[in-house]
């Protein structure tokens, strides 16, 4: 009898395979869950996360801009335009502007040195600054000053004498005013004295505001000075006015001399004045015949001259404020999710001043 063997095939079985199949569906399924959850803990571009992250940035850039500037221009909540230096090699100063609207969504916007206007952050719902400033106070003087009245005169009627304006010859008419007991100081507007031609008219001289020596002489310090041509005087005597605009902040106990330099022709011209009998304080005339090198003082003589000006006295004194910059404080938030809102400050390096 012939018998027939049977062998078993090697693969799965029918069973197997569903198991099989069954187990993978179950992989599958779990690990489409898996990028599911994944996907969704992944923040977009309005995450509260991001949208902190952003404003962090900006405000970092920003405080740290800043605190270089050397001036502020202008300021406010929203808006601070400053002035860095250098960075370019040009040795101008760099201009840079930072602005939000205050419209919600608005972006900040940054403007270097004038140029194109971009924006530093987008979606921005609340940026602000705040200022820490150093008040120096300090106590100015304030002083009322006069209109223009008659500051020292003398007007001789008898004992009258010509004084020539020569190479040889200078005159100097020495003078302090009369001023009130609360008097801050006085300027010289206007000068007047007589004087004619000497024969031809081609003389010059210069009309000098002069400090005097502790003797009350010409010192040789020059505040102002004149020019008078022989070519404008006539023969018989005229008065002559001259304006100065650079003699003023004098102290109360200062006084003056008006000097009568040469500077051509043989007799530049003639100066009236009384050579005795003098009783007018605080004037007298002195002489030269060197150049201005040494002066001597003519006791009880002066010339005839009027000076004009103005006087400054004491009034309440006004506290003026100086503010300088110390910190930067820098609110900014983006997007509208208020957690998200983030604060920093700058410590400015170089103190800039500015208005309140």
């Amino acid at each position: 009898m012939t018998f027939v063997t049977c062998q078993r095939h090697p693969g799965f079985t029918l069973v197997e395979l569903l198991v099989s199949i069954a187990v993978t569906m179950v992989i599958v399924v779990g690990l489409s869950s898996s990028m599911l959850v994944a996907s969704r803990a992944m923040p977009d571009a309005d995450n509260p996360a991001n949208t902190t992250l952003a404003a962090s940035a900006a405000a970092e850039e920003l405080a740290a801009e800043i605190q270089y500037a050397i001036s502020i221009n202008s300021h406010s909540s929203t808006m601070i335009e400053f002035d860095v230096a250098d960075r370019n090699g040009d040795e101008i100063t760099e201009t840079i502007r930072y602005e939000w609207s205050g419209t919600s969504g608005d972006p900040i916007t940054r403007r270097y040195n004038g140029g194109t206007v971009i924006n530093f952050l987008e979606d921005v719902h609340q940026f602000d600054l705040a200022y820490d400033l150093q008040t120096i106070s300090e106590e100015i003087p304030l002083g009322n000053e006069s209109v223009e009245t008659v500051l020292k005169s003398f007007s001789g009627y008898h004992d009258l004498h010509e004084y020539p304006i020569k190479d040889s010859e200078w005159y100097g008419q020495y003078f302090l005013p009369s001023l009130p007991g609360d008097t801050v100081s006085w300027k010289v507007t206007r000068v007047r004295f007589t004087a004619r031609t000497d024969g031809s008219t081609d003389g010059e001289c210069k009309i000098q505001l002069q400090l005097p020596t502790q003797g009350k002489l010409p010192s040789g310090v020059v505040l102002e000075e004149k020019t008078l041509l022989e070519s404008t005087l006539t023969w018989f005597y005229t008065t002559q006015e001259f304006s100065f605009s650079s003699v003023s902040g004098l102290s109360p106990q200062q006084g003056i001399c008006l000097v009568y330099k040469w500077i051509s022709n043989g007799t530049a011209c003639k100066i009236f004045g009384q050579d005795k009998n003098i009783y007018t304080s605080n004037i007298h005339l002195s002489k030269s015949t060197n150049g201005g090198a040494s002066w001597s003082t003519l006791y009880d003589e002066s010339l005839l001259f009027k000076i004009y000006g103005t006087v400054t006295t004491s009034g309440e004194p006004q506290i003026e404020n100086t503010y300088y910059l110390k910190t930067v404080g820098i609110t900014l938030r983006k997007g509208r999710d208020e957690p998200s809102t983030v604060y920093t400050a700058t410590k400015m390096l170089n103190n800039p001043e500015v208005t309140q």
